[in-house]
């Protein structure tokens, strides 16, 4: 194979690599799956209410002591976080490269995913045995916690 179709080929897999995770990462209107916008409800329908509304229900469900609440502070500012970083979508300027843009953006979503995961260990372990099963529930059904 000539060299330049193995270039070709290389980066129309890289590019149907990238656009397959992002395709995967995204529910039917484009929105985050699992950690944001769009995620599934309980009984794995399409949740309407938005992150804030999924937050408070999870609250709400948990029944949170005050002694909980800073870890549930914590959580939920990272959630937020995230979805603020999400909304501000891929900074691009022009002569940038549009992979290097996407690659950047992927790492930002990372590094927020990562600071969730770390506020939902601390919430994690102040919970009760009943608060868990909530939100190992709320985790299967690829929602925050």
């Amino acid at each position: 194979m000539k060299t330049s179709r193995k270039i070709a080929l290389g980066v129309i897999t890289a590019l149907g690599i990238t656009t397959g995770a992002a395709a995967l990462a995204h529910d039917h209107d484009g929105k985050m799956m699992g950690h944001g916008p769009g995620g599934l409800g309980a009984k794995g329908q399409c949740h309407d209410g938005g992150p804030e509304a999924r937050l408070d229900a999870l609250k709400s469900e948990l029944k949170l002591s005050p002694a909980q609440e800073p870890a549930w502070q914590a959580f939920e500012s990272a959630v937020q976080a995230q979805k603020n970083a999400h909304g501000a979508g891929h900074d691009m300027t022009e002569g940038t490269d549009p992979m290097q843009s996407r690659i950047d953006h992927m790492e930002k979503s990372l590094a927020g995913m990562k600071e969730i995961q770390k506020a939902r260990t601390a919430l994690y372990q102040v919970l009760t045995t009943e608060q868990k099963a909530v939100l190992d529930q709320h985790a299967a059904h690829g929602r925050h916690g």
